[in-house]
C-alpha cells in the first residue's frame, strides 16, 4: 500500500474545569488541603483534567502544572518538589500543606519573570526527507460496543481517543491538510472497514490513535508503532489483497495485469515502510518533548490496520 501507517499509543491533555466557587474556609483532611479551596482563597483559576490527571493553575500569568500521584510541580520553567504527592480524595484534588508556601507564596514573593521559561530556538533535527503529505486519515480506535481500555473512574479509551482525533483533525485542517476520519462519533467500526476507508482514499498518511492501559502503576508515556516486515502470509492476507484492489482501481489499472500489480505493490511497500519508520521516530521524539512525557520509543508491529 502507499500509506505511511502509524499507530499513536498515547494520552494527551483534555482540559476541563473552571475557577472554583467553594466556601471561604480552607477544608483540611489529615495533613492535606483541598486544592479547590486553596485556589479560591488565593483568587487562582485552575483546571483538573480527570483523564490525564494533570492539574493546571494560572498564578499571576505563570502556568503551574502538577500530576496526580507525583510530588513534582512545574512552575514556569522550574521544577518544585513538594513534601508529598498530589492526590485525589472522592474525586477531589488534594495537596500537601506546603503547597501554598512552596508554590503560591514563593511565586508571589519573587518577580513573575523569574519563573517564566526562556524560549530557546528549536534544535534542527536531521531526518531523511519525506514526501509531501497532503491527505491524512485519522483513525480513532475502538468505539460503540468496543470501549477499549477502561481506566480509573470508568474512563473509556474510545472516548479519550475520539477527543484526541477531533483535536488533531482541527489542527491539521487549519494547516491546510485534507483530513478523513474513520469515525466521528461513538460508533463501532470494524478493523476491516477502517482499512478500506483508507485504501479508497488518496491518503498519504494513516494515523491510528489508542490509549493503552497497564497493570503497572508506573507505566506512562508515548509510543509510536510503524509497520514491521511482512512475511509471505501477511502479504497474501485477504484484506490486504482487497485493499490493494481498491487502490489499483483508482489508478485505472487493468484487472488482469497481475504481474504489474505485484511489482507495484512491492515497490510501494518497500518505499513506504522506510518513510513510516522515519516519521514514527520523529513524531514520538517531538510529541514526548512537547508534552514532557516519557518517550517509550518508536517500534514496529503487525497490527491489522498497519499490515492491511
Amino acid at each position: 500500500m502507499r500509506f505511511v501507517k502509524l499507530s499513536f499509543l498515547f494520552v494527551l491533555l483534555v482540559l476541563s474545569g473552571c475557577k472554583t466557587t467553594m466556601p471561604d474556609d480552607i477544608v483540611l483532611i489529615p495533613e492535606r488541603i483541598y486544592l479547590k479551596d486553596l485556589c479560591q482563597q488565593n483568587n487562582i483559576s485552575w483546571q483538573w483534567d480527570s483523564v490525564s490527571q494533570v492539574v493546571t493553575l494560572d498564578i499571576d500569568g505563570v502556568s503551574v502544572k502538577g500530576l496526580v500521584g507525583s510530588e513534582v510541580v512545574l512552575m514556569g520553567g522550574h521544577k518544585i518538589s513538594l513534601s508529598e504527592a498530589i492526590q485525589t480524595e472522592n474525586s477531589t484534588v488534594t495537596v500537601p500543606q506546603d503547597f501554598k508556601s512552596r508554590i503560591i507564596d514563593k511565586l508571589r514573593e519573587q518577580p513573575v519573570a523569574a519563573f517564566k521559561p526562556v524560549k530557546k530556538p528549536l534544535a534542527v533535527q536531521k531526518y531523511p526527507p519525506l514526501q509531501k503529505v497532503r491527505e491524512i486519515v485519522i483513525d480513532a480506535g475502538h468505539g460503540g460496543k468496543d470501549p477499549g481500555a477502561i481506566g480509573l473512574d470508568g474512563i473509556q479509551e474510545k472516548d479519550i481517543v475520539l477527543d484526541i482525533a477531533r483535536r488533531l483533525e482541527k489542527i491539521l485542517t487549519q494547516r491546510g491538510f485534507k483530513v478523513i476520519m474513520t469515525r466521528e462519533d461513538d460508533e463501532f467500526i470494524s478493523l476491516q472497514e477502517r482499512t478500506e476507508v483508507t485504501s479508497k482514499s488518496e491518503a498519504d498518511l494513516f494515523i491510528s490513535i489508542h490509549a493503552n492501559s497497564s497493570p503497572a502503576r508506573g507505566a506512562d508515556g508515548i509510543e509510536v508503532f510503524s509497520l514491521k516486515d511482512l512475511d509471505s502470509m501477511d502479504r497474501d492476507e485477504e484484506q490486504r489483497r482487497l485493499n490493494e484492489e481498491h487502490y489499483f482501481h483508482r489508478m485505472s489499472m487493468e484487472h488482469q495485469d497481475d504481474n504489474l500489480k505485484t511489482i507495484l505493490s512491492d515497490m510501494l511497500y518497500t518505499n513506504k515502510q522506510a518513510e513510516s519508520s522515519t516519521l514514527a521516530n520523529l513524531i514520538v521524539e517531538e510529541s514526548a518533548n512537547f508534552v514532557k512525557a516519557r518517550n517509550r520509543g518508536d517500534k514496529d508491529a503487525r497490527f491489522f490496520v498497519l499490515r492491511n
